[in-house]
């Protein structure tokens, strides 16, 4: 008769077989050339080994010119563009393992918006008018981008504010804009919107126009 094992032991049997060093990274930021990049690569240990130092080391493969990895770390000025393949090791006192990573160095990276303007049109004493959208997309994808707006009349909604990932299906991000004219007097009155991102090759940005008009 085959004895069940303990409920206690079988909640400890994953534990048990897991890997006692792992890498946890799996996807790099990209790194713009000629500018200095720094990246820690993640890595863990379970409770088979817990005190035991992780060792990273290249194991297969070639980093971009200027690029190293010193200490757990990628870190450098990378001198060339392109994507680059290779492996790394990581070791302890009880195993090692060995993961393939994808590096990406190109250019800066370039916001796109469409429309290149805005026009809106509301009559004195209205509250606004209906939200237009500028669509922002970018040569980077999953790139965080911010806005600028000085204009106390308009109002933002911002559906992500990251362009979309190269596995997304969509094409652009969407951010709405408003208009609250109820305290305005009859007038043309404008402003522009300025999309940015860190390290950006660009600051895009679309003039928008605001006429009030005399209410009949």
């Amino acid at each position: 008769m085959r004895r069940l094992l303990p409920l206690w032991l079988l909640a400890a049997v994953p534990l048990l077989h897991g890997r006692p060093v792992e890498i946890r990274t799996s996807d790099l930021p990209w790194a713009i050339v000629n500018t200095g990049y720094h990246f820690a690569i993640e890595t863990g240990v379970n409770a088979r080994c817990p005190d035991s130092d992780v060792v990273l080391s290249l194991s297969d493969g070639t980093l971009p010119h200027g690029i190293e990895m010193r200490g757990g770390y990628l870190l450098g000025i990378p001198k060339e563009t392109g994507i680059f393949h290779f492996s790394v090791r990581a070791a302890n006192n009880c195993s090692a393992v060995v993961k393939a990573l994808e590096l990406v160095v190109t250019g800066k990276p370039i916001l796109r918006v469409y429309p290149q303007e805005l026009t809106y049109e509301v009559r004195a004493g209205q509250a606004g008018a209906a939200p237009l959208t500028v669509q922002v997309s970018a040569t980077w994808p999953d790139l965080p981008y911010s806005i600028g707006i000085d204009a106390p009349w308009l109002t933002q909604k911002v559906q992500a504010g990251v362009a979309p990932d190269a596995g997304s299906g969509l094409r652009s991000d969407v951010v709405s804009l408003g208009v609250d004219a109820k305290n305005l007097a009859p007038g043309v009155y404008r402003t522009s919107v300025r999309f940015s991102t860190w390290l950006g090759a660009n600051s895009p940005a679309v003039p928008v126009t605001l006429k009030v008009v005399a209410a009949e």
